[in-house]
C-alpha cells in the first residue's frame, strides 16, 4: 500500500472530529489547523484600518463557530471554505454590532480584493461591507461557485491556485468565476449617479 492509498491523518481527523465532535480531538485539530488559519486572518485583517479583531482573536472566534460544523468536511481544502464563510459571517456580524451601536468618530474599515494578484484592494467601510454581504447571498442564490470563490478569495485571501484547488476547479474556471463575481458585484453595488 503506498502513501497515496492512504488517507491523510489530518482528513481523518477531521471526519472523526465532525462525526463525534470529541473535544480531545478539538485540541488536535486545532493545533494543527492553528498556523493556516492565522495567516488566513492576518492576511484578512493586514489592511484592515482600526481593527476592532486581531488575528488571534479572528482565528479563536471562527473556531469556535465551526465546533463541529454540519456542512461536509471532504478535506483540507473544504474546511478552508468553511473556515473562509465562518470568517466572513464574523466580520459582518460585528460591522452589524458597530453599525446598531450608532457609534461616530472612527471608521471602521475591512480591505476587500477580488483581483488575481492581490492588488486593487478596496476600503470598505462597515455599511458597505453589509451591502457586500447582502450581494454576495443574492450572487449566491443564482450563481453559488462563483459566490463562494470570491468569499474564499475576498475574506481568506486565497490565491488563484489556492482557489481552484479549494473548489476542485481548473484555474481558468477559477480565472473566470472571479472575473464574472467582480462583475457582478460591480453592477449590483454600483452607486446610483
Amino acid at each position: 500500500m503506498t502513501s497515496s492509498d492512504k488517507t491523510p491523518p489530518l482528513t481523518e481527523w477531521l471526519h472523526e472530529w465532525q462525526q463525534s465532535g470529541n473535544d480531545r480531538l478539538d485540541d488536535r485539530l486545532l493545533e494543527v489547523l492553528y498556523d493556516e488559519l492565522r495567516r488566513v486572518a492576518v492576511q484578512r485583517l493586514a489592511h484592515e484600518s482600526q481593527a476592532a479583531i486581531t488575528p488571534t482573536e479572528l482565528v479563536h472566534e471562527t473556531w469556535l463557530r465551526l465546533k463541529p460544523p454540519n456542512t461536509p468536511i471532504v478535506d483540507r481544502n473544504s474546511f478552508l471554505r468553511i473556515a473562509s464563510v465562518a470568517m466572513r459571517h464574523l466580520l459582518v456580524d460585528q460591522a452589524r454590532e458597530r453599525l446598531s451601536q450608532k457609534r461616530y468618530g472612527v471608521m471602521q474599515t475591512l480591505t476587500v480584493s477580488l483581483a488575481e494578484n492581490g492588488a486593487q484592494q478596496r476600503a470598505l467601510d462597515d455599511t458597505q461591507l453589509l451591502d457586500l454581504d447582502r450581494a454576495l447571498d443574492a450572487l449566491a442564490s443564482g450563481h453559488p461557485r462563483v459566490a463562494e470563490a470570491v468569499v474564499l478569495r475576498a475574506f481568506a485571501g486565497l490565491d488563484l491556485h489556492e482557489l481552484a484547488g479549494a473548489l476542485c476547479i481548473s484555474l481558468a474556471t477559477a480565472k473566470r468565476d472571479l472575473a464574472f463575481g467582480r462583475a457582478w458585484l460591480a453592477a449590483t453595488l454600483r452607486e446610483p449617479t
